[in-house]
């Protein structure tokens, strides 16, 4: 008698290497270099992860090209460091930098290799520091050992403890907390353009997009905004917030960047209130609401009653449904039915369904069951590519647009979706 067994794997915590999660937290500091204390094919995790970002900038034209990013070098260590210790490579290697880079400062990120062979990466760095007179920065989290958060939260807590002191607060001045695109990206700019509403300035975002003179400048904002605030991205952020309180008495606003029209409406009357400010609140509520409605003077006639299966393969954990069918109500679209991918499991489509139930009553069909659906729709929105003779799909990305503008921006490529002619189809990258 076989017994047959499917194994089932539940994730309490994320399992993944911490140092991309240290070069992120530099990644585009102007004057760093990031040392892997690794082998080169470590290199390769945080390089295929920065090209998939390449990719997806270029496929929304967002790319930055003038945008600084810090050079990344492994010290390379082979198969007999793991005899003889690879601390004589590192220090090799920081040489090498110094000459080659000439950086205001290094930071150095440990595998789970140098963790294993118990290298002293500490002392490598502080001999170097002395001899090249630059800050060296350990971050000892050891790769697979830990997690991704865990790097980035280490090597930001680095940066606060070496390069931050304790200062005077500027009034209406702010420091943005994490990453969603970097300073030039579209979300970004939402997020200031809605803080402008109150008087507020951002002069730094924090860890990865600030110069060694603005990193020592967040110390003296007035306030920090976290951006983010969903899942597990949130965790580095929230921690180093709760550290630049405790050190430096700045408070944060902890509310997750707002996705749509609802959600900016409920941002804004939160950080009015959290300010004191709820006049301004209100001034920028009807402001963004009258931007809305000028957005869909202009697109809502091209979309109108256009049949739309909304498509969606990701779980609830990565993909809250609430703001996709929101973009929908707004677009004046028929939403005929939504298409459950036969990517999720049986458990995924289930608690999905339970969601999507909260906010309407269209039909709820799996891939399998009622593929007929795509057939007759003139426009799909989906979360995933579907191939080539599904016409006219809008790709929705991973991480929501921020505000009234990340929603215009929708309806603006939806609208210009629906223009085409059904033979040209093709996809528009949300």
């Amino acid at each position: 008698m076989v017994i047959s067994k499917k194994n089932v794997v539940t994730m309490k915590r994320s399992y993944s290497c911490s140092m991309p999660g240290v070069w992120s937290a530099v990644a585009h500091n102007q004057g760093a270099v990031v040392i892997y204390h690794s082998p080169q094919a470590c290199g390769h995790v945080t390089h295929t992860m920065d090209l998939g970002n390449h990719y997806r900038s270029l496929a929304r034209r967002e790319m930055n090209f003038q945008q600084y990013t810090a050079p990344l070098i492994t010290s390379g260590l082979k198969e007999e460091h793991s005899i003889f210790g690879g601390t004589e490579q590192l220090r090799h290697c920081i040489d090498y930098v110094v000459e080659r880079y000439k950086p205001e400062y290094i930071v150095i990120a440990s595998s789970c290799v140098a963790g294993v062979i118990g290298d002293d990466v500490k002392a490598v760095a502080a001999a170097a520091q002395e001899m090249w007179h630059i800050p060296i920065l350990s971050v000892e989290s050891h790769g697979f050992l830990n997690e991704y958060y865990t790097g980035y939260y280490q090597a930001g807590l680095i940066l606060i403890e070496r390069f931050m002191q304790k200062q005077e607060l500027q009034k209406n001045t702010v420091t943005l907390l994490g990453d969603l695109g970097g300073p030039q990206g579209i979300d970004v700019q939402e997020i200031k353009q809605l803080l402008k509403f109150f008087d507020l300035h951002v002069h730094c975002q924090f860890t990865g997009y600030a110069s060694l003179e603005e990193i020592q400048k967040v110390s003296a904002s007035s306030l920090c905004v976290l951006l983010g605030g969903r899942a597990q991205s949130h965790v580095g952020t929230d921690s180093l917030a709760a550290d630049l309180k405790t050190k430096f008495a700045i408070p944060f606003f902890d509310v997750p960047c707002p996705t749509g029209w609802q959600e900016t409406k409920n941002w804004l009357s939160k950080m009015g209130r959290f300010l004191g400010r709820d006049d301004e609140a209100l001034v920028a509520i009807n402001q963004q609401e009258e931007k809305l409605q000028q957005a869909l003077l202009q697109y809502s006639p091209k979309l109108r009653n256009k049949k739309v299966v909304l498509c969606i393969g990701r779980p609830l954990l990565y993909f809250q449904p609430a703001w996709a069918l929101e973009l929908l109500i707004h677009a004046g679209v028929n939403l005929t039915g939504i298409l459950l991918l036969k990517g999720l499991t049986e458990g995924q489509q289930e608690d999905m369904r339970k969601e999507l139930k909260k906010y309407t009553t269209v039909p709820i069909w799996h891939e399998q069951e009622e593929v007929k659906v795509l057939e007759m729709a003139e426009l799909t929105v989906t979360t995933h590519e579907l191939s080539d003779h599904i016409r006219r799909q809008l790709f929705l990305p991973v991480i929501p647009p921020v505000g009234v503008g990340g929603l215009i921006g929708l309806l603006c490529k939806l609208a210009r979706l629906a223009g085409r002619s059904k033979q040209r189809g093709g996809i528009v990258y949300g």
